[in-house]
């Protein structure tokens, strides 16, 4: 595991544990689509996830597990920084199938965070969700291509703040994305798009005009 985790740091730079993960979405899918909806079920405040398949755990029960305590030291020795972060822990209490087992939420109060999951038949980690400043996304590979082809379609971006941004990565599905929002200044419109980090395409988009 630790030299799948090698490998990615050098791929997608910062994220080191990249390689041990996948990503899972609404039914736990490892498709594309799960990118979406797991960045989306990651970001929920309440004590469950998915629809009712996930319960809250407190952190030293999430950890009583050997396979969520192996990923956290992993996470930590690659990411000392999160330590410090707060974690919220989620269990899978629904599905039979192939799924997640355990989903793992860490955050600082700056709003930094480091969400990951824990693939109930393998034991490995299936996903990363890693929050980066918006302006570090232009060194990893591919942003760049996606940027510009952002701008060709929507020059008006030009002139708005890159806000916030993250990196995906789904490993089972061998996927990996970047999610980037883009935000007016002085009002509360903002655009969010998806590159796919192999490809540099365009991939998705939403907008937020409230």
């Amino acid at each position: 595991m630790m030299q799948k985790l090698k490998k990615t740091t050098v791929c997608l730079s910062i994220l080191g544990l990249a390689a041990a993960v996948t990503l899972s979405g609404e039914s736990l899918v490892r498709a594309h689509e799960s990118s979406n909806q797991g960045t989306e079920a990651q970001e929920q405040d309440s004590e469950e996830l998915h629809a009712g398949a996930f319960k809250k755990l407190t952190a030293a029960e999430a950890l009583e597990d050997k396979d969520v305590k192996a990923a956290m030291n992993q996470v930590y020795d690659l990411f000392p920084e999160t330590e410090s972060y707060e974690m919220n822990a989620y269990e899978n209490v629904v599905s039979e199938e192939n799924y997640d087992k355990y989903v793992i939420r860490l955050k600082d109060d700056a709003e930094s965070f480091f969400h990951f999951a824990v693939d109930a038949e393998t034991g490995d980690v299936s996903y990363t969700i890693q929050s980066l400043e918006a302006s570090e996304i232009l060194s990893y590979p591919n942003a760049e291509k996606g940027l510009d082809e952002i701008h060709a379609a929507h020059p008006e971006l030009k002139s708005y703040e890159m806000t916030s941004a993250n990196v995906v990565d789904n490993f089972i599905s061998d996927f990996s994305r970047y999610n980037i929002t883009f935000s007016e200044n002085d009002s509360n419109h903002s655009m969010t798009f998806g590159i796919d980090a192999k490809t540099g395409e365009v991939i998705h988009s939403s907008e937020n005009k409230e």
